[in-house]
């Protein structure tokens, strides 16, 4: 079996590592710091069995990041792992592709578990958890941000931190022509019509960071 783990915090990596090895014989385990590397390896065509997405790796913006691998790689089963393990979120997770939720404070048998059933084909969420319903409008705008590049996705989001055309030009090293082209395909995929209703449409999809200690 081959895993891929996605958690800026290296000591995460690792528990998450040394969990995988005990209780899955032979286990191969590839890990990635932001969701710039987790596109960049998931594109070399990497046959993994199970995606361990942290919602706030560097890059991923939340709900987004998720959102991009469920758009693009959709075979790739993905579980979340979280230091926030608020009820909304867990069930937006699911509702967006993800294959389970594990929260960090789990224990590490009740990880092998969660993981077991995932790889059995289950969607496994923490037990107990309150019913709640994600909207439509939710659902869309996952949808939405979904189609975009990770190139547009980023201007999005450099948009959404209030940057102008030729600043985010500077910040990625390529011309204000090359932005205003991007600026536009973004709005043309949100079906918004300026940068104000662009914010608010990819703000809609940010988690709060808990800022929790790892394992």
């Amino acid at each position: 079996m081959q895993f891929i783990i996605a958690d800026d915090h290296p000591l995460f990596r690792t528990a998450i590592t040394h969990t995988l090895q005990q209780h899955f014989d032979g286990a191969q385990v590839l890990e990635v710091g932001s969701l710039q590397e987790l596109l960049k390896l998931l594109k070399t065509g990497v046959d993994a069995d199970l995606l361990l997405l942290d919602l706030h790796i560097p890059d991923a913006h939340g709900f987004n990041g998720l959102a991009q691998v469920s758009e693009l790689f959709p075979d790739i089963p993905v579980m979340i792992v979280s230091g926030n393990d608020n009820p909304s979120v867990i069930h937006k997770s699911v509702a967006l592709g993800a294959s389970g939720f594990l929260p960090k404070s789990t224990s590490n048998e009740d990880m092998a578990v969660a993981i077991n059933c995932v790889m059995q084909g289950q969607v496994w969420i923490p037990a107990n958890l309150p019913a709640i319903t994600m909207s439509l409008d939710n659902e869309q705008t996952a949808q939405r941000i979904a189609a975009l590049t990770p190139q547009q996705l980023k201007v999005l989001t450099m948009m959404g931190d209030g940057l102008y055309n030729k600043q985010i030009a500077s910040e990625l090293s390529v011309t204000d022509a090359t932005v205003r082209a991007h600026v536009t395909e973004v709005f043309r995929k949100l079906g918004v019509t300026n940068r104000t209703q662009a914010g608010i449409f990819f703000n809609r999809l940010k988690v709060e960071d808990p800022h929790c200690q790892v394992m």
